[in-house]
């Protein structure tokens, strides 16, 4: 007896050294091929947000009004561009040739920055502008004007793959969802779960952003009118725009905007929009966005800052909705799994609680 049990043992030995052996094979492959589409992961990741929001729509039309699911496709596609993709070019557009206009003219405009820091330097009475350092931003606006067209360049290509991707996810999404029930190595509750929670998360950080953009730019705008300061439609594509970037916001526009006032004279005028930009711009970036974090995606602050710096690296630009996503879906991952295998007692958004009869 101990010869048909030492082959099976064998056997079974070679049998997960091939399956362990095809598996590293997969991996490898798979990494490859992913390095290669590495340059294509911003496309894909808009096509993911998008899609979480043009599901229900899709769905609506194809039972509501009986659309086939490629004409109801073909439809949001034409609404979403035309309703998010052109307006965020026409706001990228307008800021990226005024800046590019202030970049060819970069010696006048360096010029102008230097006489008025002369001035305030004996005003003050201490230096605050050396020679290295204008040639620094002498350097630093050529680059500038040089990488404003090959970000545009590279956003175009991005939307391209975005859609391209976008049309065949929703075209096929009964079968998508039912490949990711198919083969993830989760029960069929944990996987809705967390379609559910990325779905929720998706949806709050790409409005909670937009939608914070808007109304800094909208308030911004309406005070610079009253103040009647000029070129209102860049202020307020520049405040928008600028309100997007972590940690510092829309002061990247008001501020600027605040010494060029006080440089041409207009120091109350400067002050207010000092003013109004940090304890209202700030206020509202705040509210906003955390209110629609919190109604759909209840994701933790710090989530939000650690997610945000982590995704700017990994992703880019779109990290900003996908970083604090990346580390909500890590946590959801190890409750998952510590229900899965009975690691422990833990419990996972939707849980009902049950309350005691006694």
């Amino acid at each position: 007896m101990v010869a048909p049990v030492f082959s099976v043992t064998l056997y079974m030995q070679k049998s997960n050294l091939r399956q362990n052996s095809f598996l590293l094979l997969l991996v490898v492959f798979g990494l490859y091929i992913a390095s290669e589409l590495s340059g294509f992961l911003s496309g894909f990741l808009g096509a993911l947000t998008l899609y979480f929001f043009l599901t229900k729509p899709k769905t609506y039309l194809e039972k509501r009004y009986k659309w086939g699911k490629r004409k109801a496709t073909i439809l949001l596609l034409f609404a979403s561009f035309f309703l998010i993709v052109v307006p965020s070019g026409l706001i990228v557009g307008e800021v990226t040739a005024r800046l590019t206009d202030v970049a060819s003219h970069s010696q006048e405009v360096l010029q102008s920055i230097n006489v008025f820091i002369a001035e305030q330097e004996q005003r003050f009475g201490f230096e605050i502008l050396t020679p290295d350092t204008l040639k620094q931003a002498t350097v630093f606006f050529t680059n500038a004007a040089t990488s404003m067209v090959g970000v545009i360049a590279n956003s175009l290509a991005t939307v391209a793959v975005m859609y391209f991707v976008l049309y065949f996810m929703l075209l096929n999404q009964r079968e998508l969802e039912a490949w990711f029930y198919t083969y993830l190595p989760l029960k069929d509750n944990h996987i809705g779960l967390i379609g559910k929670e990325l779905h929720s998360l998706v949806v709050s950080n790409a409005a909670g952003i937009p939608a914070s953009a808007v109304v800094q730019g909208i308030l911004a705008l309406v005070c610079y009118a009253i103040l009647g300061i000029d070129h209102l439609l860049f202020w307020f594509c520049a405040t928008a725009i600028a309100s997007i970037i972590p940690f510092v916001g829309a002061a990247i526009s008001y501020v600027p905007l605040a010494l060029m006032q006080y440089a041409a004279g207009q120091e109350s005028q400067a002050w207010v929009v000092l003013i109004f930009g940090i304890a209202v711009l700030g206020t509202v970036d705040n509210l906003v966005r955390l209110y629609i974090q919190n109604k759909w995606g209840d994701a933790h602050p710090l989530i939000t800052i650690f997610g945000v710096i982590i995704g700017v690296n990994i992703f880019g630009f779109i990290g900003l909705v996908f970083g604090p996503i990346l580390i909500s879906l890590f946590i959801l991952l190890i409750k998952i799994y510590m229900r899965e295998f009975h690691v422990g007692e833990i419990s996972l958004p939707g849980d009902t609680v049950k309350k005691s009869t006694v």
